[in-house]
């Protein structure tokens, strides 16, 4: 594994929770791990730091949900699926506006004793976390981004041949919707993580593109791991370094 650090350059509803108090929701009990809702799996400790993992693909659902047997102390770490509005049937989703499932996340932006959220995204749900850090800059305290442009890949099967005559064909084209908000990512101040394959196929942008637009967070990490693809359910020893790197620099920044 790879860390290549930029310090000291200038620098709820729609997943079946009901809060029980403003920015707060009903979470399981310390060390549960539990659904409490279509795809939102919640475990760890109820009054500390949450961490919310945003997925777009089963795949990443699943590593999720492995991740979070093993929830460090003093967190919370919520698994949540982007929450997109159901395409009208034929239709293809290219890009779309992240700003729409971005905003359902604002229940689940708890501050914790002066702590805030960490927000993680793989694949396509990595511009959902950028855009909720630039809609609520004061709730948010980090980010940690998994494969930027990275979509999941096709796998055939009888499964999938059959849910392709049934279903309405979806394609989430992350690059465009992270293309789309270029012109505002250097508005994010808070420590930003970058974890991506070292090997990544040529014509990629991927976390470089990222680095040249995020000038003004307070600080940038790039991690690569080998590989062209980081896999959460593969990588889950360096996803929980880079994690734990990043909240330790959040938490010297005071948030």
């Amino acid at each position: 594994m790879t860390i290549h650090s930029s310090a000291g350059r200038p620098a709820g509803a729609v997943f079946g929770l009901v809060p029980s108090s403003p920015g707060e929701v009903p979470t399981a009990s310390c060390g549960a791990l539990r659904e409490v809702g279509p795809g939102c799996i919640v475990a760890g400790d109820p009054a500390g730091r949450r961490i919310i993992l945003i997925h777009a693909t089963s795949s990443e659902s699943r590593a999720w949900t492995r991740l979070l047997r093993a929830v460090p102390a003093g967190q919370e770490w919520v698994a949540v699926p982007r929450p997109d509005p159901t395409p009208i049937t034929g239709a293809r989703l290219r890009g779309g506006d992240p700003g729409v499932p971005a905003a359902a996340l604002r229940p689940l932006l708890a501050l914790r004793r002066s702590r805030k959220p960490l927000l993680v995204g793989s694949g396509g749900g990595v511009p959902v976390a950028l855009r909720a850090v630039l809609e609520f800059p004061e709730l948010v305290g980090g980010l940690l981004l998994i494969d930027p442009m990275a979509e999941e890949a096709a796998r055939p099967g009888m499964f999938r041949r059959i849910a392709a005559r049934i279903l309405p064909p979806v394609v989430r084209d992350s690059a465009a919707e992270l293309q789309a908000m270029a012109p505002t990512l250097d508005a994010i101040r808070v420590p930003v993580t970058l974890v991506q394959g070292k090997d990544m196929p040529d014509g990629v942008p991927g976390a470089s593109f990222l680095e040249q637009r995020l000038t003004g967070c307070r600080n940038l990490t790039v991690v690569t791991v080998p590989g062209q693809q980081v896999l959460p359910a593969k990588h889950e020893s360096a996803i929980r370094g880079a994690l734990a790197a990043l909240v330790a620099s959040v938490e010297r920044g005071g948030a």
